[in-house]
């Protein structure tokens, strides 16, 4: 257990790896060898700004928890934190990817105009992008597909839906594409992981310049937002929970508690939608943790931040 004392501002951190973090674990502040456990605590507390900043300042990466002076650190929000930047960190491989996925794609305005619906124009008029879905499927004998919405987000101009075969390794995408003649040609996009929810397509090479040179995706289907301000109070044997409710679509919220600081946290109830509180009843004076998490039918939040409470 971590407690957050001070604030500190870190700038020009950019992309951080397991291998600095755990550089940093293991080094103490002095230098030397000899470990104490106040340079332990000073590296835990720059790895947390560490993380907290490059999530803040990447367009899709929205930090896990936000800290406070006096705020409480478990190991349970510590593993989140790594695993969060782990998997913004793999490369995208099949289970990444399969899937529905909300995708625009975006071209220059060079390439010409189209009569096809659903395109349009920056104001500027730098460039032309399509909004659309793209799903990701396992075909069940070791080959893999994937089916568009219309018109075409990998060819400009192409009014219709798209379905074709395709192959992923290392964030190489290969995926069949028509030419103007009819023919099907194997065009390589790179894929670029923006965190484990969103990701591009990058053209690499193709005979076809109606082809797409960058696609943006979206997952579709995702658990709700993780609620926030999350406090605790007691009185008597009652315990007084509230939070903000972030997500418009989660169909409750689950209640976690623990009943010693080294147990694991259990569901002592799912509120209705919507609820911003909850009262809790224990039967034993003495120290609670809460978290709390939104659920809904693709799967819970990522769960508030940890709230310590003495019954007395």
């Amino acid at each position: 257990m971590v407690v957050l004392h001070q604030k500190k501002q870190i700038h020009q951190v950019h992309n951080p790896s397991l291998s600095a973090i755990k550089l940093l674990l293991v080094m103490p502040s002095s230098g030397k060898p000899n470990f104490n456990r106040r340079g332990i605590m000073k590296k835990i507390f720059i790895i947390v700004i560490f993380f907290t900043y490059s999530i803040l300042h990447a367009e899709d990466y929205k930090t896990l928890h936000n800290f406070s002076s006096g705020d409480v650190l478990s190991a349970d929000m510590f593993n989140e934190l790594f695993t969060y930047i782990k998997e913004s960190r793999e490369a995208i491989d099949y289970d990444y990817l399969i899937g529905s996925w909300a995708c625009t794609s975006m071209n220059t305005t060079g390439i010409g105009t189209t009569t096809v619906s659903g395109w349009s124009r920056d104001s500027e008029n730098l460039y032309n992008k399509l909004s659309s879905t793209i799903t990701f499927s396992d075909d069940g004998d070791n080959t893999y597909s994937l089916t568009t919405s219309s018109p075409n987000p990998f060819i400009f101009d192409n009014a219709s839906s798209y379905s074709a075969a395709f192959s992923t390794n290392l964030n190489t995408f290969w995926l069949q594409t028509p030419q103007s003649s009819g023919n099907l040609v194997s065009t390589l996009f790179n894929l670029s992981k923006f965190s484990k929810n969103k990701f591009s397509f990058n053209l690499s090479s193709t005979d076809n310049n109606k082809i797409m040179p960058n696609i943006v995706c979206d997952r579709n289907n995702l658990p709700p937002n993780t609620p926030t301000t999350f406090t605790a109070s007691a009185s008597g044997m009652t315990v007084s929970l509230a939070w903000t409710d972030n997500s418009t679509d989660e169909t409750g919220f689950k209640v976690l508690r623990k009943d010693s600081l080294e147990g694991s946290f259990s569901a002592v109830t799912t509120t209705s939608a919507d609820a911003t509180s909850y009262s809790d009843t224990v039967t034993d004076a003495k120290s609670y943790w809460y978290r709390v998490s939104a659920t809904n039918s693709n799967g819970d939040s990522v769960a508030s931040k940890m709230v310590k409470v003495v019954v007395e």
